[in-house]
């Protein structure tokens, strides 16, 4: 019975994102590079969904959980540190003012998560993309073996400024797995 107790509990767990991101593998330098030299020729028209939380949670749209074990156990969910999500995206993406391809993009679901021991932060991204009417979602999840926060107090903790270019990298590798699946039916 209690194998059964705790294998219910695994398999809860295993659906929250923030245990996901823990145990999901480390993005390669190729993988990263891959997406860096990718160039994509399309007009980003429209971006929504990038509401920041006021009571930020692991189920926030767009939201950063911190985890420190440094100082005892702290977490906390807050938001991503972004002001302008649809110009963000658009640098993000690369995206070209006047190109041929013109899509929407909804923002579904941007996931930082931050952790230490072991140090490494991650990004989950899932996109909506509307070309010519028709939405393809796209997905990427990148995880660096690195810090990407830093407890500035017992319950406090900062984001530290390359988080956001893998939040970047991200979104363009989710906006490319959308764009991917069009090519695919076109």
């Amino acid at each position: 019975m209690r194998h059964l107790v705790v294998l219910g509990f695994l398999f809860l767990l295993s659906g929250c994102v923030t245990n996901q991101l823990h145990f999901a593998p480390y993005s390669t330098e190729a993988e990263l590079a891959a997406i860096k030299a990718r160039v994509i020729q399309a007009d980003v028209v429209h971006v929504s969904g990038g509401e920041r939380c006021t009571r930020c949670s692991e189920s926030s749209k767009v939201v950063w959980h911190a985890a420190n074990y440094n100082v005892g156990l702290y977490e906390g969910f807050a938001n991503v540190p972004v002001d302008d999500w649809t110009e963000f995206t658009r640098q993000s993406i690369g995206a070209v003012p006047g190109s041929a391809l013109k899509t929407d993009v909804e923002i579904d679901r941007v996931f930082v998560k931050t952790f230490n021991s072991p140090d490494y932060y991650a990004c989950e991204v899932r996109l909506s993309v509307d070309i010519g009417g028709a939405r393809y979602a796209g997905r990427a999840r990148l995880k660096l073996k690195q810090s990407g926060q830093s407890l500035v107090g017992q319950n406090a903790a900062t984001l530290d400024s390359e988080v956001l270019g893998t939040v970047s990298l991200g979104l363009k590798a989710a906006y490319m797995d959308a764009v991917d699946q069009y090519k695919n039916v076109h």
